[in-house]
């Protein structure tokens, strides 16, 4: 049984001029009804739980920014609307239900339809169009609910910042990223990027260069932690890696992403697997890649 999280309270933040905007959930939930999926009810992360993955004055400032003014956070990229405190608490807050369900026995993978995305929001700072680390607070909560150690793999075109931000001292979780070098955020990924302290060699990096085929990116997975005694496979799942995106030369085909995702499905076994959704701003190509997605979960 495959999960499925949606709601259309994650069209109430940011802008329909803006590249990453509620056309991209709507499109996915539009592919989603043709699929057998198990719908389950959003969930608002409080402070508290915020405050496991980023630093409790930073959860603060963001609930009072919009309010005093401030219209985004570092940048342009990423939005203050007036509602974005409370969508982007429900966004990080709704991976826990699936992991109550993977921790009953209810489903064996899911898809996560949320945003704002987050993997590039790290400890004391969101930016990179997002405002709370989504899928680290579902890894934290994982460990709540007895997976103790948690594989989080990112494809996403650009380098999850945030997540590696968050687990680099972390040895109870892997973070496995492939990502184009030469993009956003510029000046984090590199190989040589392993973790510290009890963390080193838990942070893996695998950067590629530009117009990366799907033969090329296929290989990089060939390097997925297979020695990690893991419970449960977390997936940033960002379509921006594909072909007809804008904001990448990565050159890979839904044919590509179709292996990619039954790599990772192979590599998880028998244990849960989840993809939560990141980049992917082509609306065309979104669909798509989430269709790709589904029927590999679903078998449909």
């Amino acid at each position: 049984m495959t999960g499925y999280i949606y709601d259309p309270i994650f069209t109430l933040h940011g802008s329909d001029e803006h590249i990453e905007n509620r056309f991209r959930v709507e499109r996915i939930h539009e592919v989603a009804q043709h699929f057998p999926l198990v719908r389950y009810p959003i969930k608002k992360a409080s402070k508290e739980e915020l405050s496991w993955i980023h630093d409790p004055n930073y959860v603060e400032w963001v609930e009072k920014a919009y309010e005093e003014g401030y219209r985004f956070i570092l940048n342009e990229d990423t939005l203050l609307t007036p509602r974005s405190f409370e969508v982007a608490s429900y966004a990080a807050g709704s991976t826990m239900p699936i992991i109550d369900a993977f921790a009953n026995g209810q489903i064996t993978n899911a898809f996560l339809n949320i945003r704002p995305p987050g993997h590039h929001a790290e400890r004391k700072m969101g930016q990179g169009f997002c405002i709370f680390n989504n899928i680290a607070l579902m890894a934290r909560y994982a460990q709540h609910r007895g997976f103790a150690k948690v594989l989080i793999v990112d494809f996403d075109v650009h380098h999850g910042n945030g997540t590696q931000d968050i687990f680099y001292t972390d040895d109870t979780v892997c973070y496995f990223s492939t990502h184009e070098k030469n993009n956003y955020p510029y000046f984090t990924g590199s190989v040589e990027e392993i973790g510290e302290g009890r963390g080193k060699g838990y942070n893996i990096n695998r950067p590629y260069g530009d117009y990366c085929t799907d033969e090329e990116l296929l290989r990089l997975y060939e390097d997925l932690p297979g020695w990690f005694d893991f419970d449960i496979v977390l997936v940033s799942a960002g379509y921006d890696l594909m072909k007809d995106e804008a904001i990448s030369t990565a050159q890979i085909t839904f044919d590509g992403l179709r292996a990619l995702i039954r790599r990772l499905l192979d590599f998880a076994g028998d244990k849960p697997i989840a993809f939560v959704l990141e980049g992917g701003y082509n609306l065309d190509s979104l669909a798509q890649s989430a269709e790709v997605t589904l029927q590999e979960l679903t078998g449909v």
